[in-house]
């Protein structure tokens, strides 16, 4: 049998080349929103409260309060997906005036940029969610065991809403206002701290101040604004 498929492999391996090049071009391109390193991880988030020290103490009092005052409202708004839809509602007809597509396309690239750097400070710290230290804490939504320092859901929301605000400026506060909810929202879910959340949300603000000032970003704006420079590049 491996001598009936052995004239098969030289054309496998020129099927799996050939599709691992534009696969390979497609991550490259990815993180042309935001380089390795590009942002000063160290100044923006120092290390966490160490389990069991009176700042942590003080944290996982407001995990459990906030725990005890929920209502199923905020527990409804804690479940939503954080993706560009949530924002949409907050777009109301400038979403007509604009491509759709390129512009989903361009935030899931810059996000995806994003997890990868947050994932690695994540990572870094180590520190447990609220719910695997304490288990008086009842989580109601993902109940993910990965680092809980810094929120990337606090991270990925202050993204979301400043590059969304270049495209249609004028509902800058309304998305910056709901990304702040939907961070705050994770210490009433009982998956972060508040400290989590801060220094998501600070990572967010540094993060879409590289992402804008890419002029691979200025270019996704004109495609998304159905402006797409020459061919010719006159």
């Amino acid at each position: 049998m491996a001598r009936r498929f052995a004239p098969l492999f030289p054309i496998l391996v020129f099927i799996v080349v050939t599709l691992a090049a534009p696969l390979q071009a497609l991550e490259a391109q990815s993180r042309r929103f935001l380089l390795a390193g590009s942002v000063d991880v160290a100044a923006l988030v120092p290390p966490p409260p160490a389990v069991g020290s009176p700042a942590f103490n003080e944290q996982m009092a407001v995990v459990l309060w906030l725990q005890r005052t929920r209502t199923p409202a905020d527990i409804e708004f804690v479940r939503k997906e954080l993706d560009v839809e949530r924002f949409i509602p907050l777009i109301g007809d400038g979403l007509v005036e604009v491509d759709g597509i390129a512009l989903k396309h361009t935030l899931n690239a810059a996000i995806g940029d994003v997890r990868a750097e947050y994932d690695l400070i994540k990572t870094k710290y180590g520190q447990p969610r609220p719910f695997v230290v304490n288990e008086a804490v009842r989580p109601v939504t993902d109940a993910r065991t990965e680092g809980s320092y810094p929120s990337g859901h606090a991270t990925r929301a202050i993204v979301y809403a400043r590059l969304l605000a270049e495209i249609f400026p004028s509902r800058r506060e309304a998305m910056l206002e709901l990304a702040r909810q939907i961070g705050y929202g994770r210490v009433v879910a009982g998956v972060h701290y508040p400290t989590d959340v801060l220094a998501g949300q600070r990572l967010g603000d540094a993060y879409a101040d590289v992402i804008i000032g890419q002029p691979a970003f200025a270019e996704a704006l004109k495609r998304i604004r159905g402006a797409r420079p020459p061919a010719d590049g006159k």
